[in-house]
C-alpha cells in the first residue's frame, strides 16, 4: 500500500444554502466527509494506492461511507464497523466563500470506539506513509488505537505525516487540545498545518519561531497552508514559499486542506524522502501541485466530489 489514513469517517451534513451562519439554514444535503477519509480519496484520484483506518457505525451511514470509499477506489478492507455507536454526524455552514461553523453529534461516534484489536497489524507495516490527525487522539479507545497504529507503521519504516486539523469544539478544553497536539508532533516525519493552528499550539504570533519550534521536535518537513497568503515549507536546512493561484475564484474552501495534503503525501512517494528532502527545487515542486489541487477544491461544493484527478491537476497547472 502506499498511503494509510486513520481516523473519522463521518456524514456532513451540508447547509445547502451559502452565505448563512448554522442557526440560520433550513436545509442541509448529505454529504461524506471525515478528513483521513478525505484524504484517502484524494490520494485514490491522484493514482496512488490509499487504505482507510477508521471506525464506523454498523448502520446506514456507515455502509454508505464505506460504499463511498469504494467507489473512489479506497481500500477499505482495515474499516471497522460498531454495534452499539452510531456513525458521527457533522452539520456544516459557510456563511462566507472562506469560514466555516460546524456542529458534531458524537456522543459518542462509532470513530471514537477505534480499536488496536481489529488491526491488520501486516498491512500497516507494508505502507509507505501512514497519515493521521488528532481527532482520533481526544478521548480512549481510539486515542490508544491511534498510537497503536503509528508505532506499528513507524517502526517499519513508513514515513509519519500528521495534520493536527483543530476542531476545538470537540475537545474537553483548549488546554487539553494544545497538549495533545504538541505532544504527537515528535512522531511525525512531515506535519501539515495552517497559521491559525501553529499560533494555537505555540501561543506565537510568530510563524517563523513556530515552525523552527516544529522542526525542533522531530519532523524533518514542515509545511504551513495560510490561504490567499500561500504556503511556507520548511526543513533543517532550508525554507521557502510556494505562492497561492489567486485569480481563481473560490466557492467553498472546505476540504481544501484535506485535498492539498492528499497531494502532498502522493508527491513524497514519487519518490526517495531523503532524496526529496535534499532537493529543495523537488519540495516546491511538490507544494505548488498540492496548492493546484487545494484550489481547484476550492471550485466547487463539497469535499470528495470536489477533490481533483491527477490529469485535473496537470491540466490546470499546464493551463495556468
Amino acid at each position: 500500500m502506499d498511503i494509510i489514513t486513520l481516523g473519522e469517517a463521518l456524514i456532513d451534513f451540508f447547509a445547502s444554502q451559502s452565505g448563512l451562519k448554522l442557526s440560520e439554514v433550513s436545509q442541509f444535503t448529505r454529504v461524506p466527509g471525515g478528513a483521513p477519509a478525505n484524504v484517502a480519496v484524494g490520494v485514490a484520484k491522484l493514482g496512488a494506492k490509499s487504505s482507510f483506518i477508521g471506525r464506523v457505525g454498523d448502520d446506514y451511514f456507515g455502509h454508505f461511507l464505506e460504499d463511498v470509499l469504494k467507489l473512489n477506489n479506497v481500500d477499505t478492507s482495515l474499516m471497522q464497523f460498531d454495534n452499539y455507536a452510531r456513525t458521527g454526524l457533522a452539520f456544516v455552514s459557510v456563511p462566507t466563500p472562506t469560514t466555516r461553523e460546524f456542529l458534531f453529534y458524537r456522543n459518542p461516534g462509532a470513530d471514537m470506539m477505534l480499536s488496536a484489536d481489529e488491526f491488520d497489524v501486516e498491512k500497516i507495516q507494508k505502507t509507505k506513509i501512514f497519515h493521521f490527525g488528532s481527532i482520533s487522539l481526544i478521548t480512549n479507545p481510539s486515542k490508544e488505537a491511534t498510537l497503536k497504529a503509528i508505532d506499528i507503521a513507524k517502526s517499519s519504516g513508513a514515513i509519519i505525516s500528521y495534520d493536527p486539523n483543530l476542531r476545538l469544539g470537540l475537545w474537553p478544553d483548549s488546554v487539553s487540545a494544545k497538549k495533545q497536539l504538541r505532544e504527537v508532533i515528535n512522531l511525525a516525519d512531515v506535519i501539515k498545518l495552517n497559521d491559525d493552528e501553529i499560533k494555537f499550539i505555540f501561543e506565537e504570533e510568530d510563524i517563523d519561531k513556530g515552525i523552527n519550534e516544529i522542526l525542533s521536535l522531530g519532523p524533518k518537513l514542515c509545511v504551513l497552508t495560510m490561504g490567499s497568503e500561500g504556503s511556507v515549507y520548511a526543513t533543517k536546512d532550508y525554507k521557502g514559499s510556494v505562492k497561492t493561484f489567486l485569480d481563481v475564484p473560490a466557492v467553498d474552501t472546505t476540504g481544501c486542506g484535506d485535498s492539498f495534503v492528499s497531494a502532498l503525501l502522493v508527491g513524497i512517494i514519487a519518490e526517495s524522502f531523503d532524496l526529496i528532502l535534499k532537493n529543495e527545487n523537488s519540495v516546491k515542486d511538490i507544494i505548488k501541485r498540492a496548492s493546484a489541487a487545494a484550489t481547484l477544491t476550492s471550485t466547487k461544493k463539497g469535499v470528495i466530489p470536489a477533490l481533483p484527478t491527477k490529469d485535473e491537476v496537470d491540466l490546470f497547472l499546464k493551463n495556468y
